[in-house]
């Protein structure tokens, strides 16, 4: 099989975001990707690996910001029926089940691009490297259309987002979490 099969302009699939990529990663998840090649298909992943500055890093795009939009959306309901406690109690498992989600898809994310060299003969020099990655969690922006406390509360929620998940990867298996906006992605990488 060739690695390069899988190379192709990357898509953020953020609803609502028209920021168009220039940059090509190897599609790791969907029908035609790297995991089902080397039957890992179970497994979670993110969107793409991507040689950036001569190493690859993981990419995952997510829509995690309008996420907390619509969980801040469900407050009001939540707030009729329910009280504070309950309401803060079921945000803050919301959102850890989120930060769990982005660590396996890491941790998988490892044990798909360890099978490759079983897999491929196009190989790409920093796929045969096995230390450390970047993992980018490419989100798009906060909605205008928010008040200040709404926004300043989902800013709030991706730094918290962004602290735990490097608390728990940040070491030998990832060398940095970045978190990045979707357009600012773009304009550094492309």
């Amino acid at each position: 099989m060739q690695l390069s099969d899988h190379l192709e302009v990357m898509h953020h699939e953020i609803s609502g975001n028209n920021t168009a990529l220039d940059r090509e990663g190897y599609r790791v998840d969907g029908n035609n990707g790297i995991k089902v090649a080397v039957g890992l298909q179970i497994r979670k992943s993110v969107d793409y690996y991507c040689i950036m500055a001569k190493e690859c890093s993981f990419i995952e795009f997510t829509d995690l910001a309008r996420g907390q939009e619509d969980l801040l959306g469900i407050n009001t309901t939540i707030d009729e029926i329910d009280n504070s406690f309950h309401r803060n109690k079921l945000r803050k498992l919301v959102r850890q089940d989120e930060w769990r989600g982005l660590i396996e898809k890491f941790k998988d994310s490892k044990d798909i691009f360890a099978q490759i060299p079983r897999f491929y003969n196009d190989i790409p020099t920093p796929f045969l490297d096995s230390s450390a990655k970047v993992f980018y969690i490419v989100h798009a922006p906060i909605s205008d259309e928010l008040d200040d406390s709404e926004k300043a509360e989902i800013a709030r929620f991706l730094l918290t987002l962004k602290a735990f998940v490097s608390q728990q990867l940040e070491d030998n298996i990832c060398k940095r979490v970045k978190l990045t906006l979707v357009a600012k992605f773009r304009q550094e990488f492309s």
